[in-house]
């Protein structure tokens, strides 16, 4: 570009081979949870996420609240 010419292209032929489109983003999304709610029909009666045991927390700022821990231990899975 000479003289800092303002650059005026007009490059619209085939612009869709140059640009990524998203046209299937809302059936992608049907068919995921569609996916999902069948999954979780045919596994029924179990939960989908992992059990996890009620923890309190650790420092005396916040030992009030109970949250969701890590995981069980094998020995309180056996027990169970």
């Amino acid at each position: 570009m000479q003289n800092k010419q303002l650059p005026n292209v007009h490059l619209r032929k085939e612009w869709d081979l140059r640009v990524r489109t998203w046209f299937n983003q809302p059936g992608r999304k049907l068919r995921r949870r569609n996916s999902r709610i069948a999954k979780a029909a045919k596994i029924a009666p179990r939960p989908i996420e992992l059990l996890r045991p009620a923890v309190r927390c650790p420092t005396v700022k916040y030992n009030c609240k109970v949250r969701a821990g890590r995981g069980f231990t094998l020995e309180e899975l056996k027990a169970a």
